[in-house]
This record gives C-alpha cells, structure tokens and sequence, in this order.
C-alpha cells in the first residue's frame, strides 16, 4: 500500500522536497522538524551524490566539515524507497500509473552537539545565496538592441536582474530567438533557461507563461519557431518537476520533419540531466529516427540514446559506425559549437556500452 513519506528518526510526515535554491548538487532537498535532512534521488541510481548533498545541508554547506564527520558518531543516514517524487509517496509495488518508481530518500541528521552548528551554517548560507541572487537593477523596460548587447557581450547577471525586477523583459529576451546569428540564438536558448531556473520562484506564473508561448509558437504554423523547443528543452532540464510534463509536447513535434532537429536537441539535453522524464514516454519510438534522411536528426538521435543508456537498442546502432555524415550541436555549458561524425559517435557508445 502506498503512503507518504515518513521521518525515519521521529516519525513526522515529511513534505514534498523542493528547490531551496543553495544546493550544493541539481538535488531537491527540504528538513524535517526534528531537524533531519532528506535529499530526493528521483532515478535511485544517485545515492553517492543524494547523500553528499544531504550532508553537506545537515553540515551547514560546510564542505570541509561535511566530510570530518564520522558516522554513527556524529550522524546518523537512512533512506526510504521507492520513492515517486512526483506524487511524494512510498511505492511499494515499485510501479504507479505506468511508470517504474526507483527514487529514494537520503536522510542524515547531526548528532545533538552539532545540531546548531549546522543550523547556524544554513542561515548563513541562506543569506549569502539570497544576497546574490537580489536584483541590482531598477525596474525598467529592456529593448531589443539592449538586450542582444548583452547576450552578444555575455552579460547574464544583468539581464537576470532586469527580468526579476521587470519580468515584461523575458518577452524582449525571447524576440531574440529569432536573431539570424546563430550563435547569438542559442546563447539566448541557454540564458532563458537559465533565467527560468533563478526566477522560478520569484516569478512562476511568468516562467509557465514562458513555457507555454514557446510551445504555442512553435505548434502555430504562421509563427517563427526558431530556438522556441530547444528553450523548452533548457527549462524543463532547470525545473523538472516542475515542466518535467512538457517532455510528452517535445515528443509530439517528432512526426514532422521540419521541428525533429529542435525537439531532437530538447529532448537531448533533457536526458543528460534527467533521463527518467524520457524513459517514461516510450524512448523505443525514437529508433526509426537513425534511419532519418537528415544527419542531424541521426546523430542527435545517437546523443538522446546515449543519454538514456538504451544498451538494448545497439543492434540498431551499428549500422551508422559506417555513416561518415557529420552533424553540429552547440553545447551550453562551454558555449560553443561542436562538429560531431555520426560514424564516430556510434562507434563511442558502443565501445562504452561494451565495456560496462
């Protein structure tokens, strides 16, 4: 029988984890009254870094004390699974609604006589990351020359500050989506989810609206699509418990040629980080994709596979270790540009998937 998640070392319900916005790790994480610290490993495949996170948040974010404590002695760790974060419940049964449910809690608490270290370590912590995060700029309407002067010259904090204090200007942002320098676009793909992932709790309503007129321009035949899914992609991979729902939208611009590429690089990018939300929409029907008539739908396909560690599907991969076609992607976190040979790539996943 199902049920909700309880305190291992005092029995109180616990509420759902959440961002808290100074992690140390992509991990949410929340505190149980008795003081206890629970960090959520959605796929269960995690738990190294579900438990550093967890002690790094019971240790005050305190690396170097995280790391000194001795456990037993100075705390205590337990987990609680299989957990589904997406209902916040214990699942017995390891299945809900057609989905596998592998997730887990991490817990750790201090022992007593670091029990206010830790505390006094949080609020610090609190009020250095809430300091840089607090808007620097006056509230003012951003306009589009302005805003690709600061794409162009890299000025993220800037243009954060002036979409928290005036979230009009994620409009603004957005109209460069459609800029013909390629570069400028995509930067402008990675700042928005970026955007999304700071603000999101500041402006909710702002970031769903966001969401939601990317994917409509997309889906509306008279609209410019460009950059539209790959930002999609960027801020369900920010906030997926939040969009992580958007994944099956993604899917559905599959069928038709001429979105594959864009939903292709959302759906890539979705998988590195949270390769659950994939898995649960089915992955197989990606395969004919390998057969497609464009390079980049092929290797970018490959890139999707390979992030979700599909290992059943290499008899379907071998083939392109022969397809010397070569494909670009651009890769956010280096901001830059990369050529890849499908031939290659194929041969790469392969060699890996051999080995383990």
């Amino acid at each position: 029988m199902n049920r909700t998640p309880r305190c291992p070392f005092c029995g109180q319900p616990v509420a759902p984890p959440r961002n808290l916005g100074y992690q140390f790790a992509d991990l949410d994480a929340g505190f149980c009254k008795c003081g206890a610290v629970y960090v959520s490993d959605v796929t269960g495949f995690n738990r190294g870094a579900a438990f550093a996170e967890a002690l790094f948040l019971a240790s005050g974010g305190r690396p170097e004390l995280a790391w000194e404590l001795l456990p037993e002695e100075d705390f205590r760790e337990a987990v609680l699974e299989p957990y589904d974060q997406i209902t916040h419940q214990l699942v017995p049964e390891r299945h809900l609604e057609g989905r596998k449910v592998s997730g887990v809690l991490y817990f750790v608490k201090l022992s007593e006589d670091l029990k206010d270290l830790g505390e006094k370590g949080l609020e610090e912590l609190r009020r250095i990351r809430q300091e840089r995060k607090r808007p620097r700029a006056k509230p003012r309407k951003l306009r589009r020359p302005e805003a690709e002067k600061l794409v162009a010259e890299k000025r993220f904090q800037e243009l954060r500050d002036l979409c928290a204090v005036q979230p009009l200007n994620i409009r603004t942002l957005q109209k460069l989506l459609y800029h013909p320098d390629r570069e400028l676009r995509f930067r402008t793909i990675k700042y928005l989810g970026d955007i999304a992932r700071d603000l999101a709790e500041e402006l909710p309503e702002d970031i769903a609206d966001l969401v939601k007129r990317l994917l409509y321009a997309s889906a509306d035949s008279a609209a410019s699509a460009w950059g539209a899914l790959e930002t999609v992609g960027e801020i369900i991979r920010a906030l997926p418990q939040r969009f992580g729902l958007y994944v099956r939208n993604l899917m559905a611009f599959l069928p038709y040629p001429e979105f594959r590429p864009a939903a292709l690089f959302a759906l890539w990018r979705i998988a590195e980080a949270h390769p659950e939300l994939l898995r649960r929409e089915g992955p197989l029907r990606l395969l004919p994709l390998l057969r497609d008539q464009d390079p980049r739908v092929r290797g970018l396909t490959l890139l999707v596979l390979e992030a979700l560690d599909l290992k059943e599907v290499a008899g379907e991969i071998t083939p392109l270790s022969e397809d010397k076609s070569c494909f670009e992607i651009y890769r956010p976190e280096e901001d830059r540009f990369e050529t890849l040979e499908i031939a290659s790539l194929a041969e790469q996943i392969l060699t890996r998937w051999r080995k383990t």
